[in-house]
C-alpha cells in the first residue's frame, strides 16, 4: 500500500541526512496533545513523521482511489538556555532551523518508487504557549504526493478467525494481564473466559 511505501520513503530518507544531529526519526499516530508534548520532549532533537489523509485526487478519475496525500515531517528540539536556542540552535545542540535546512530541500523532489514525487507544499511554526511550557520549539515541513490506495498484492485480507477475551473484576493488574497473555494462571485466572472460532468459507 502506498501508505506505507511513502511513510517508509519519508523516514528513511529523513535519517539519512540527519544522521547523528537527532536523537530519532520516527512516525508519529496522530494529533498533538499535551501527553504528545510530554513525550517529545525526551526524545529532543528529533523529527517526528505523520501521514494526515488528504482529498480526492480528481485527475485520477473516478475509477481508481487515489487522494492527494499529505505528510507532516515535525521538527521538534529542545534547549535549557531558552526559545531563542531551541530555533538557532548553539555549538553544544542543533536548533530547528538547522533542522528544517537540511529536510526542506532533501524531502522536496524526494521520488517514492511506485507512488510519485513530494513536493513542499507548506511550513509552519506550531508555537503556541503550552509548546512553550513545554520547553519546545516546533516546526512543521508540509509534503504532498498524489497516492494511489491499493488493495494488498492478492487482493485479499488475512481472515479475523478467533476472537478471544478475559475478563477479572475488579480489573486485573497490567502484569496480570501480561501473565494471561503469555498463558500464566499462576497468579489467578481470570473470572471469565471467550474464545470464539468463526466459521471459515
Amino acid at each position: 500500500m502506498s501508505i506505507l511505501q511513502v511513510e517508509d520513503a519519508i523516514i528513511a530518507a529523513a535519517r539519512a541526512v540527519l544522521g547523528t544531529h537527532v536523537r530519532d526519526v520516527e512516525s508519529l499516530p496522530g494529533e498533538w496533545d499535551d501527553e504528545m508534548l510530554k513525550r517529545l520532549l525526551r526524545a529532543v532533537p528529533g523529527c517526528f513523521v505523520a501521514f494526515a489523509g488528504g482529498p480526492r485526487n480528481v485527475a485520477a478519475g473516478g475509477v481508481t482511489a487515489a487522494i492527494d496525500g499529505r505528510w507532516v515531517v515535525y521538527t521538534v528540539t529542545g534547549h535549557a538556555s531558552g526559545e531563542a536556542a531551541r530555533r538557532r540552535g548553539d555549538s553544544r545542540q542543533v536548533g530547528a532551523y538547522e533542522l528544517l535546512g537540511l529536510l526542506a530541500p532533501h524531502l522536496h523532489g524526494l521520488v517514492v518508487a511506485g507512488v510519485g514525487t513530494l513536493q513542499l507544499v507548506d511550513l509552519q511554526n506550531v508555537y503556541s504557549g503550552t509548546v512553550d511550557r513545554q520547553g519546545l520549539a516546533v516546526y512543521a515541513l508540509t509534503f504532498g504526493i498524489p497516492m494511489t490506495l491499493d488493495l494488498p498484492v492478492d487482493g485479499t485480507l488475512t481472515p479475523f478467525e478467533t476472537f478471544a477475551a478475559a475478563w477479572d473484576t475488579p480489573p486485573h493488574t497490567p502484569q496480570r494481564h501480561a501473565d494471561w497473555l503469555d498463558g500464566d494462571d499462576s497468579g489467578g485466572a481470570p473470572d471469565a473466559r471467550d474464545q470464539v472460532a468463526l466459521p471459515q468459507s
